[in-house]
């Protein structure tokens, strides 16, 4: 989740989430990892729970929170238990979920036909002699790996009290299958709220959130083809043979071994995480006087995870015979256990000015400290899978590690609250944070903000008509910081492993310095926000217009040092750089029918939202002459230095396919080494613009060639009601991003003895020339699957996300049976989908957890279209 841009380069960009006043991390680590896979604290609520969500985008209304808030704020406030008689309450629902969309890909005697091209051009024997004697099968990997899987959710709450008591207590269910097969999530929860006033002056209360969630994924990555996993290996692994040979074992590419079975690698691996969570607080509040009360809350949020992953002896291609016995059967084991303690004490004032006058002042301060311990070991060789921990290997699986580390934070806070008559508004707050993670003379950070407002239709000159019910003038500025870095990543780091020969045959260990240490700050992003607020025909019509500007000044970076000072990979994490977000929000609610008796209501919630970041700045480096010029940095897919936006992919443009040996020759013939592209290009490789036109292909002829950041997103729901019926659509939409599809690298490379898209029957041939697929061939000597604009694609999709038609059993009907609220309800996510994308899903990133590598597909697990019904009862 994103608010308002991307505002740090090497940073979490999530939000800050608070979930009953007790600040949560972004995310969670995972020590076991595949790829991106992480857990989500959210995951850890049942959303029967949650009584409301606000987003705090501009920079006054989050900058209370301080140091955590520079990527927006998401507070989260469960229910709580109202006066009158109980109320229990039931929720359920289940559901079916399905892969959204297949990729074609070849069938057996299509893939034949295409791999024999591969090799023969590359001047090698053909793998099927005989294309009318194929192996006789034709499997569909996707049809093998993917399954229609189940959803379900049971909640049972019980709320009520009376003018000293009140409570909320729920306990529910979760279970949700993966579509792939052997994947999948589980979670218990249970939930108490109560307050109770002691006494007309002082009230206790607390907020209990426990759970405990089961997590299955995936082991390990797709071996011949990166970290892509089995999204990838079922789209490329071969349909000439079946998912188990006669002898039972799983079948591999009998071509490349090392592409493993997608099928044996989720059935024989597991990867199951155990998380054991508590997030919550106590608080007392006591009134000194009539208008002052000081509250006190001591929050926590504590966690224990305990990950296993296991890959059986049977798993592919280890099974197969003659490989080594002690490769076979190996497991992992990892804890994690941290406790985040939080004590917040603040004092409210509410001075009586008489009149039209309202003040509330708040001063605040508070603690929180973190304490984190984790461990992990692993082990191999298994002679049998009956027992898949440790102590089933015999051979340890490198060395047994350890880790803890702590920090604290600090933080004293004011707010004033000013109201003239609901007319002219103002809030002014001021937050200090110390840290731990930066140094004695760095470690304070300070953070002000304040927010004016003018609701001008209370004005005695503002004409009081139906026609403009509201209006309101508003601005603000907020300052909020960033500190999400690794805990100890400003001090001097070392590493372990580098040992080195002692006396004689001794070997001895050593160490090596990873990085330099270094006196660094905060990021800090200063946001500016002016909007309108109009409400039309009383408010039968609202409309928000926002209009904003952040900006993040000292972006944290670890920055490598010049070799020249003899550290070979050193690198020292500094402050340098800008980054600028600017963008509008629209919003529009409107009550197109009103609802009178029952009758037919209609009423939609619209918004749109265009954000355009820019790298201001990125400091300077020493260039290849020796002189200071401005940064640049070049990793994997992207580019970042000034003047452009974040994260836009640098690759080299295709300029159609070398059709011809003349014009292969006139290429190399003006080319100043005779070789234009590479020594073996040939017709129908790809043709790539040579852009500083020196006549050879090289880095320096790449150039920004997409831009992941979308120029618009929008939503629309629509809301029909009548009599108990009620149907809700709702739309959403991406406009004018682009997305890399390194999937497409793999399915469409031509070059390794794997499955293919079927678009590569398109490839180019000496008589089918008017294609932009080039020729097939073994190793891709031309690197014609390098990222260049052949693999950017427009990412613009509008899906119909959510569409649900309830119906609320009448209470005549209901009563006799005891129940004072009946209604279900049956619910269609991700339905349609209109986009030009070819991926699964154009709604996809590869790394959410990066700033710098937006808009990445690369086996990417598909959303799934589900299906579900329900019911929401209360007695």
């Amino acid at each position: 989740m994103r608010v308002r841009g991307n505002a740090s380069l090497s940073l979490n960009g999530s939000p800050l989430y608070v979930i009953d006043g007790v600040p949560v991390l972004p995310d969670y680590q995972q020590e076991l990892t595949t790829g991106n896979q992480r857990l989500n604290p959210l995951n850890t609520l049942n959303p029967n729970d949650i009584e409301s969500i606000d987003v705090l985008k501009d920079g006054a209304a989050a900058a209370i929170y301080g140091v955590r808030a520079a990527n927006g704020v998401v507070v989260i406030t469960t229910k709580k238990g109202k006066v009158g008689q109980a109320q229990v309450g039931l929720s359920m629902y289940y559901g079916r979920q399905y892969l959204r969309k297949k990729l074609d890909v070849l069938n057996s005697s299509q893939f034949a036909q295409e791999y024999n091209e591969v090799l023969t051009n590359a001047g090698q024997a053909p793998a099927f002699a005989n294309l009318d004697d194929l192996p006789p099968y034709n499997t569909n990997w996707q049809d093998e790996v993917y399954r229609p899987a189940s959803i379900e959710n049971y909640q049972l709450n019980v709320s009520g009290g009376t003018e000293k008591t009140r409570y909320y207590v729920a306990g529910g269910y979760f279970k949700q299958e993966g579509i792939n097969i052997n994947s999948g999530f589980d979670r218990y929860n249970f939930k108490v709220n109560l307050n109770q006033t002691l006494s007309n002056r002082f009230r206790l209360g607390t907020n209990l959130n426990m759970s405990r969630t089961f997590t299955n994924g995936s082991v390990r990555s797709e071996l011949g083809a990166g970290n892509s996993g089995t999204v990838i290996g079922a789209l490329i692994q071969v349909p000439t043979i079946p998912v188990y040979n006669a002898n039972g074992l799983y079948s591999v590419n009998p071509f490349a071994s090392n592409f493993d079975n997608p099928v044996g690698n989720l059935l024989e691996s597991s990867n199951k995480a155990v998380v054991y969570q508590t997030i919550g607080n106590v608080f007392g509040e006591f009134d000194i006087l009539k208008n002052l009360t000081v509250r006190s809350s001591l929050g926590l949020d504590f966690r224990t995870q305990t990950e296993n992953t296991f890959v059986s002896r049977n798993y592919p291609p280890l099974a197969l015979p003659g490989v080594d016995p002690s490769l076979r059967g190996s497991a992992r084991t990892a804890t994690n256990q941290q406790v985040i303690w939080l004590l917040e004490n603040t004092l409210t004032y509410n001075p009586n000015l008489g009149g039209r006058h309202n003040l509330t002042l708040l001063a605040g301060q508070s603690m929180q400290s973190s304490e984190r311990f984790t461990s992990g070991a692993g082990t191999r060789s298994f002679a049998s899978n009956a027992v898949p921990y440790l102590g089933g290997g015999s051979i340890a699986d490198g060395i047994p590690g350890s880790y803890a580390d702590q920090w604290a934070l600090l933080s004293y806070f004011t707010r004033a609250i000013y109201n003239y008559d609901e007319r002219y508004l103002a809030t002014v707050s001021f937050r200090a944070d110390a840290s731990s993670k930066f140094s004695t003379d760095n470690r304070f950070g300070y953070f002000p903000a304040v927010a004016l407002g003018w609701r001008i239709s209370k004005e005695a000159f503002f004409p009081q008509t139906n026609a403009i019910s509201e209006l309101k003038l508003r601005g603000s500025f907020g300052a909020n910081g960033n500190q999400e870095f690794y805990t100890y990543q400003r001090y001097s780091r070392y590493g372990l492993g580098y040992n080195y020969q002692g006396t004689g045959t001794a070997i001895v260990g050593g160490i090596s310095q990873s990085d330099i240490g270094n006196e660094v700050k905060w990021e800090t992003t200063y946001q500016y926000n002016g909007g309108v607020d109009l409400g039309m025909f009383n408010n039968r019509l609202s409309f928000t217009f926002d209009i904003y500007n952040k900006q993040t000044k000292d972006l944290l970076l670890s920055v490598p040092i010049p070799q020249s000072t003899g550290g070979q990979s050193l690198s020292i994490l500094q402050n340098l750089g800008e980054i600028q977000n600017r963008g509008i929000e629209l919003g529009l609610v409107t009550t197109n029918v009103e609802a009178k008796d029952g009758g037919f209501g209609w009423t939609t919630n619209f918004n749109v939202s265009g954000n355009r970041n820019k790298i201001i700045d990125l400091g300077t480096q020493v260039n290849d002459a020796g002189e200071q010029s401005p940064r640049v940095i070049i990793t994997g897919n992207t580019i970042q230095q000034a003047g452009i936006p974040l994260s836009v992919f640098y690759g080299y443009v295709a300029d159609g396919i070398i059709q011809s040996a003349d014009e292969l020759n006139a290429l190399n013939a003006g080319s100043p080494t005779k070789i234009y592209q590479a020594a073996r290009t040939a017709p129908g490789d790809i043709k790539f613009k040579d852009l500083n036109g020196d006549g050879v292909i090289n880095n320096s002829d790449r150039q920004i060639i997409g831009n992941p950041n979308p120029k618009a997103f929008a939503g629309v729901t629509n809301n029909f009601s009548f009599k108990g019926l009620e149907l809700s659509v709702f739309f959403q939409g991406s406009f004018g991003n682009d997305i890399y599809n390194q999937t497409r690298t793999v399915i469409e490379g031509q070059s390794d003895p794997i499955n293919q898209s079927t678009a590569v029957l398109n490839h180019w041939t000496p008589t089918n020339t008017d294609t932009n697929i080039p020729r097939p061939v073994r190793s891709d000597p031309n690197s014609n699957n390098r990222l260049s604009t052949r693999f950017i694609e427009d990412g613009t999709y509008v899906r119909l996300k959510n569409l649900t038609l309830a119906y609320t059993v009448p209470a005549s009907l209901t009563k006799r049976a005891a129940i004072k609220n009946l209604r279900v309800y049956v619910t269609g996510q991700n339905l349609l989908t209109w986009t030009d994308y070819s991926g699964y899903d154009p709604e996809v990133s590869a790394d959410p957890f990066s700033s710098t590598s937006l808009g990445r597909d690369f086996g990417v697990y598909p959303q799934s279209r589900t299906y579900t019904v329900g019911l929401n009862a209360s007695f």
